[in-house]
């Protein structure tokens, strides 16, 4: 994969997004992406600033894994 140097990968344990620059209507914007997680949308999304796409993922990511730990302990608690 050819990355350059505005693309990242964003780690928790594992990797589970991507921020990178994309051209957008003539604007430079940054793009996320929430990868690796089975989540119903938004997983992507738009930003002015690097900071903006960084908090909009882990925002993401963290509603995500939140969702993901209740709907477990749901399933543990009726065993």
């Amino acid at each position: 994969m050819d990355w350059n140097e505005n693309d990242y990968a964003v780690v928790d344990e594992a990797r589970f997004g991507r921020i990178y620059t994309e051209l957008i209507h003539g604007k430079m914007k940054w793009r996320w992406f929430l990868q690796t997680m089975p989540a119903p949308p938004p997983n992507n999304g738009v930003s002015d600033s690097l900071d903006e796409a960084k908090a909009a993922l882990v925002k993401r990511y963290e509603q995500v894994k939140r969702e993901l730990m209740d709907r477990d302990a749901g399933k543990l608690s009726k065993r």
